[in-house]
């Protein structure tokens, strides 16, 4: 134990602990700037180490395209650059430099053509992917075509039909090289449409260039697309009408049947408008004896409605052997005449004109 106390006792001993935890207070004191300084060293470590990228940049073609279409180039190409991480960092978010191709001094013809790079920093090294492109020239023509609208009909809903095409735009300049323009036959707007349809087609649609078998030209069009509008709805037709007298009335008494309106539109299948040029309106002269008007609904067959769907018509009533019997004489010879020209026809607009009739009980 002496030996023990002796030997703490000794100032070398005392000296050596001092220096020990100077050093120790020392080390934490400086251990924030220790812990920075790593970082530096680590982070200058970093920036100069070699790093590669792979970037995808747009294609620039070097020609004259007044006077040259040129075809089989890509749009982008990939170049792989390499060098100081920080650089390479830069060099992909600027993106300040520019892969080309120059066909300035090329003709008409298939050339293969090797890309280049301007403005890359020296410092990095690159691949570009293709080194080699082969391109296309051609002499340059543009004509300009009319669109045509293209769709299935058979699409449609059973009993309707489509009418004239809309478009925001009724032709369109085609641009290719002359052997191109020359084979286009038409220039079309492809709509493409569902099953059942019962209500206007309305779509931007792409245009599309076609030789005449039917065969996509390669070639640029202005416009790319445009806003097709196809009104879709149940056929219609107008037809006259003909006043017909039936039933029994007085045998003292002259009839004579009248209206402001002497056509109808019917709607319906196609079809089953084809079979009808004309409707006959029957008024009933039944216990009729003296001046009225009744509404006769128009008769239509299954699957055709008629606008308007009811006739005001008109019953003159007067004695027979009256000067009144003449007038109405007179007045249906003359409709009559008018009911047999417009039985031959299809169709007939409405207008103030009347359908009338007349008839003596006698």
């Amino acid at each position: 134990m002496n030996g023990f106390n002796k030997f703490f006792n000794r100032p070398l001993v005392y000296r050596i602990l001092a220096l020990f935890f100077a050093i120790l207070l020392f080390g934490y004191v400086n251990i924030d700037r220790i812990n920075s300084t790593r970082q530096a060293t680590s982070s200058s470590t970093t920036m100069l180490a070699n790093k590669s990228r792979t970037l995808n940049v747009p294609l620039q073609i070097n020609a004259d395209t007044d006077k040259y279409f040129i075809t089989g180039y890509p749009e982008k190409v990939k170049i792989n650059i390499e060098g100081p991480s920080a650089l390479v960092t830069a060099t992909a978010n600027t993106q300040n430099f520019k892969i080309m191709a120059n066909l300035e001094k090329l003709g008409v013809g298939k050339h293969t053509v090797r890309l280049r790079q301007e403005g890359l920093n020296k410092e990095l090294g690159y691949r570009i992917v293709p080194s080699k492109i082969t391109v296309n020239i051609q002499v340059k023509a543009t004509k300009r075509f009319p669109i045509q609208v293209s769709f299935n009909k058979a699409n449609l809903a059973q009993g309707y039909t489509s009418g004239d095409p809309e478009l925001s735009q009724s032709t369109a300049v085609v641009t290719g090289s002359k052997a191109e323009i020359a084979a286009i036959d038409s220039v079309v707007a492809n709509v493409n449409t569902q099953n059942n349809i019962t209500t206007d087609i309305s779509q931007q649609t792409a245009l599309q260039a076609l030789d005449k078998n039917g065969n996509t030209v390669n070639a640029l069009l202005d416009p790319e697309t445009v806003k097709v509008t196809i009104p879709v709805m149940r056929p219609t037709k107008k037809v006259p009408i003909n006043l017909q007298q039936t039933g029994t009335g007085d045998s003292d008494k002259t009839y004579h049947l009248s209206s402001d309106v002497h056509s109808v539109t019917l709607t319906g299948a196609q079809s089953s408008l084809d079979k009808i040029s004309s409707l006959d309106l029957d008024v009933s002269l039944t216990d009729v004896d003296r001046t009225t008007t009744k509404t006769v609904t128009v008769p239509t067959s299954s699957g055709i409605t008629a606008v308007p769907s009811t006739v005001a018509v008109k019953i003159t009533v007067s004695d027979a052997g009256s000067s009144s019997t003449e007038d109405a004489s007179s007045t249906d010879s003359s409709t009559a005449a008018t009911n047999s020209s417009s039985s031959n026809s299809t169709s007939a607009s409405s207008d103030s004109g009347s359908s009338s009739s007349s008839s003596s009980n006698n």
